[in-house]
């Protein structure tokens, strides 16, 4: 039977409300370690604790924030010389990389799938590769992991929802929505050079000036069901492991966007790019999110996002 382990986030949303719920379900299973944290600098030793009690599958319980760490933990670091198979269950406030990669339904319902298919024996038939997004700060600074990235002006949006629509504690469709209204409408009146940046592939300039997002993601989707539909070269991926998608400030190529958001897609059009890539370096100043976690970006000091690394996720339809 495959050794399995277990990183619950006693911080993320779904556990906040408690994270017993979790015990019932482990009751007799073997071969299974259980740990559980309280702050994001300790899942690096988990990590390795996982390891050391040779699990070959690990299961995150927690959220997009939480998965991402995992990620970084293990490809940043030297626990594992064969990565482990992760089950990302749905417990956060953001599960987008949850749903795109691992486990939908309800936590309990998604661990309970884990379970009954480690003691059949048949884990190993839901392992899928995927493309893992890297972002690369500088030298010496281990790189970020995750499969969203998202930057420009519609960040402070993204904070200015934290601040009021999240506190509101609505249901996560309900707040994600409210969100991207709030996000929309605030793009269509930014003025000035807010969104400023400079987008270069393979050190060829893609294009810059004012942007209301600029998103990169290693999902085939990228918020809320809206799917990439790309144009030209690599459109349908071939060798290609990232989605590129960015939209200009203003009323025009945001209100030229929104018919597509209605079919679930979003294309090229004017003030909009959509292409597929594997590498780019980015130049701005300010706010950045990588599923959903905010970070800092400075004008002096460029972003290199690709998506060269890989990672196995157990993925079983609910």
């Amino acid at each position: 039977m495959t050794t399995l382990a277990i990183i619950t986030n006693r911080g993320s949303t779904r556990n906040l409300r408690g994270d017993n719920w979790i015990d019932p379900l482990l009751g007799a299973e073997t071969d299974l370690v259980h740990f559980r944290i309280d702050r994001a600098d300790q899942i690096a030793d988990t990590v390795q604790r996982c390891a050391d009690a040779g699990a070959t599958a690990i299961v995150v319980n927690g959220g997009d924030g939480t998965a991402g760490l995992v990620f970084a933990a293990l490809l940043n670091g030297n626990a594992y010389p064969i990565l482990p198979a992760l089950a990302l269950l749905p417990a956060g406030k953001t599960n987008m990389t949850t749903a795109g990669w691992s486990l939908k339904g309800t936590p309990e319902a998604a661990l309970a799938a884990v379970l009954k298919s480690r003691r059949d024996g048949t884990l190993a038939r839901y392992i899928v590769s995927r493309p893992v997004l890297a972002v690369h700060r500088g030298a010496g600074i281990p790189p970020l992991y995750g499969a969203f990235f998202g930057g420009a002006a519609f960040v402070d949006g993204i904070r200015f929802c934290r601040k009021n629509i999240y506190p509101l504690n609505l249901p996560n469709a309900v707040s994600h929505t409210a969100a991207l209204g709030v996000l929309l409408w605030r793009g269509m009146l930014t003025k000035g050079t807010r969104g400023a940046a400079s987008v270069r592939e393979n050190e060829r300039v893609l294009e810059s000036g004012n942007f209301f997002v600029i998103a990169v993601t290693a999902l085939d989707e990228v918020l809320l069901g809206i799917r990439p539909e790309p144009e030209g070269p690599n459109a349908t991926g071939g060798e290609t492991t990232l989605h590129y998608v960015s939209l200009r400030v203003g009323a025009g190529p945001i209100l030229g966007m929104l018919p597509g958001l209605v079919r679930g897609q979003i294309k090229p059009g004017v003030g909009r790019t959509v292409r597929r890539l594997n590498r780019l370096t980015l130049n701005f100043g300010g706010a950045y999110t990588l599923d959903g976690e905010l970070y800092e970006a400075r004008a002096d000091e460029p972003l290199v996002l690709d998506g060269s690394r890989h990672l196995n996720f157990i993925r079983i339809a609910s």
